[in-house]
């Protein structure tokens, strides 16, 4: 009975997720009817003149940090990056930054709630389920037990529950992941790097019996749990639950997620740049005609870059993030602001590199994200993000392919018997007569 009226709930959620939506996307196409003006008042608010300098991250741009951290009255915390610069950079998030950007992924996902007429709107992250002092961290961290009908929207915001923290150090991280979607049963997945889900379903297949261990140790012996994690579970609950959590258990071999979780119809993560090979091994997993992937909008720690808007079935990535001033630099041109265009100066087919300034000492700040215009909606780029102007990789030796890489890895994993929560690397030899 608790899960019909979960369920029930549930879809209350769902239809007052999809009218949000619809009020968003009227509220976009007054962001486009505003967009230059509004870009005019940005520029003058953040003083760029014709000759302020484009700056990458140094010492001059952590001072501008430093003077936006002073002229602030909200507490300041920092996010680090973990990307490709040799040394972390702190970037300035107060609180009503952190609460302007989870209103963005609000924005962003009603609206393709709403486009794509998803019915289940139940969404489950692949957060971390431990804190660090990244941007992902800091946006999703949580004190205590979330709000019942919070819970309902979103399971994953169990995860800094200290339960779930001591049954994931038992049993692993894909384990907990597993047991919360087979009780919760959500309709959308939602992963920033496709790599942390490809890593989830890889090792469901792989290390079936390990990942499975917390479900049926919770079927064979639900009484020797604490009161806290039936607590949860009462609250993720679901039509179907139990059964779902027999056959789990009940199993020897690998069940598919559509056994696991069949409510899920779409996963939500990043498609640009360099991850192919991630979307290629989830998509053996979750297959297009049954599960649709909804590409993610770019984002970086040290601002959001492009907005996601819907068209019925098309997705396109517009530079429309609040109070964020874009400028754009051909590839292969100089650093210098006499080669500076506005949006709407962008020609189709070609790439540009994106600068930015938004108020908290970003100023003129070359991110260094390489994008291509797509083509145009309402007189707005489509940026499609390519690839990052200077950082390069390969895989030396011949033949060698990043699925071998990833091969090796999971071979690796699977003889070591090494869960998703740890990190492989792949670091290059260098002879030493070379």
């Amino acid at each position: 009975m608790r899960g019909v009226i979960n369920d029930c709930l549930r879809d209350l959620i769902g239809f007052s997720v999809r009218a949000l939506g619809l009020l968003f996307a009227i509220r976009q196409r007054v962001q486009f009817i505003c967009f230059r003006w509004n870009q005019k008042r940005l520029r003058r608010r953040y003083r760029i003149f014709a000759d302020t300098p484009i700056l990458t991250f140094g010492p001059e741009l952590e001072q501008l940090i430093k003077q936006a951290t002073m002229g602030t009255e909200e507490p300041a915390r920092f996010a680090f990056t973990s990307g490709s610069s040799a040394a972390s950079k702190r970037i300035l998030y107060t609180k009503s930054r952190l609460r302007m950007l989870r209103l963005a992924y609000i924005d962003f996902f009603a609206r393709c709630c709403w486009s794509l007429r998803l019915k289940r709107t139940s969404l489950y992250v692949f957060s971390s389920l431990t804190s660090d002092n990244s941007l992902t961290s800091m946006l999703l961290e949580e004190r205590g037990l979330p709000p019942y009908l919070s819970t309902l929207q979103a399971p994953y915001r169990v995860h800094n529950h200290p339960a779930m923290q001591s049954l994931a150090s038992e049993y692993g991280t894909a384990a907990v992941r597993l047991w919360i979607l087979a009780i919760a049963n959500p309709g959308v997945l939602y992963s920033t790097n496709p790599s942390t889900l490809s890593t989830f379903l890889d090792e469901l297949a792989t290390d079936w019996l390990r990942s499975s261990r917390l479900i049926e140790h919770w079927h064979a012996a639900p009484h020797e749990f604490p009161s806290e994690v039936h607590t949860i579970a009462k609250r993720l609950d679901s039509c179907g639950s139990d059964q779902r959590i027999r056959q789990i258990a009940c199993c020897e071999f690998a069940l598919p997620l559509q056994v696991c979780a069949p409510a899920v119809a779409a996963y939500i993560c990043w498609t640009g740049g360099y991850v192919k090979p991630f979307l290629d091994r989830v998509a053996k997993h979750l297959p297009g005609e049954r599960y649709r992937l909804i590409p993610m909008y770019s984002m970086s720690t040290e601002t959001l870059e492009t907005v996601g808007h819907f068209a019925g079935d098309t997705a396109s990535f517009l530079p429309l993030a609040r109070r964020v001033l874009y400028e754009f630099i051909e590839e292969g041109r100089p650093d210098r602001p006499e080669n500076l265009r506005t949006a709407e100066q962008l020609e189709l087919g070609k790439t540009y590199s994106l600068v930015v300034g938004d108020p908290f000492g970003l100023r003129r700040y070359q991110t260094g994200d390489l994008f291509l215009c797509d083509g145009f909606v309402f007189g707005l780029p489509d940026l499609r993000f390519m690839r990052r102007r200077d950082l390069e990789y390969s895989f030396t030796g011949e033949k060698l392919t990043s699925e071998h890489v990833m091969g090796a890895f999971q071979k690796l994993r699977a003889e070591y018997a090494l869960g998703s929560d740890t990190f492989f690397t792949c670091i290059p030899s260098q002879p030493v007569d070379e």
